[in-house]
């Protein structure tokens, strides 16, 4: 009797820990052709508080169509906060970042569902939030919110990427995004190879960052 009981403990606790790991969908998983609504509001529960943005299609369609997808299939879930830091593209940008999981091989999968790049229609303004871009085409999951006026995003030649589209912005509670952990600025990016790694990378070398608990689309 003893040994059934350990041994149902024993798949429970393999079950809850498949479970979290596999709580992101891979590209592979969903429909990455759905459009979303034309505007949303999308609530992040963190560590520090709750903020809500609202997205906005007719801004970066492309974008806003991945985002809804994201949190629709709660992309973002527990994903640490691992930038608050100047921005490397200009001088006099700061900026908060996430959108790596804490499971490799969905970080590597996402890198390859790229979006191709778009217009910038709205400028960069302080509340701001945009996809990452390493370059053309390279807009995939992470995100960018702008902490100042950050208009040279609209224009600047990035790696050959000219301009980053914002898709939406912040509408209550910049001053949680103003609070998460900016200890580190860009370190992070020491050995950026390990980002992929998720949480276990950044709680060894960067103890201490913030993380979003949820990400959920409200209506309000």
């Amino acid at each position: 009797m003893k040994k059934d009981i350990f041994r149902n403990l024993i798949t429970i606790s393999f079950y809850l820990t498949f479970i979290q790991i596999n709580a992101q969908p891979l590209p592979s998983q969903i429909n990455l052709t759905e459009q979303s609504p034309d505007s949303f509001l999308v609530s992040f529960e963190t560590t520090k508080g709750k903020f809500i943005m609202k997205a906005q299609r007719d801004w970066s369609p492309l974008a806003c169509d991945r985002f809804y997808l994201l949190v629709k299939n709660g992309f973002y879930t527990d994903c640490v906060i691992y930038r608050v830091a100047p921005t490397l593209s200009f001088k006099g940008g700061f900026i908060v970042q996430f959108g790596m999981t804490n499971d490799e091989k969905i970080n590597r999968a996402w890198e390859k569902a790229t979006l191709k790049d778009e217009p910038v229609i709205h400028p960069h303004k302080r509340g701001s939030v945009n996809f990452a871009s390493g370059g053309p085409n390279t807009r995939n999951v992470q995100i960018a919110i702008a902490l100042t006026p950050c208009t040279e995003l609209d224009t600047v030649n990035y790696q050959g990427a000219i301009g980053f589209p914002t898709f939406a912005e912040v509408v209550e509670g910049m001053d949680v995004v103003d609070s998460f952990n900016r200890k580190y600025g860009n370190n992070v990016f020491k050995y950026e190879d390990s980002l992929y790694l998720g949480q276990k990378y950044f709680d060894r070398e960067f103890p201490g960052l913030d993380r979003i608990l949820s990400a959920k689309i409200i209506d309000k």
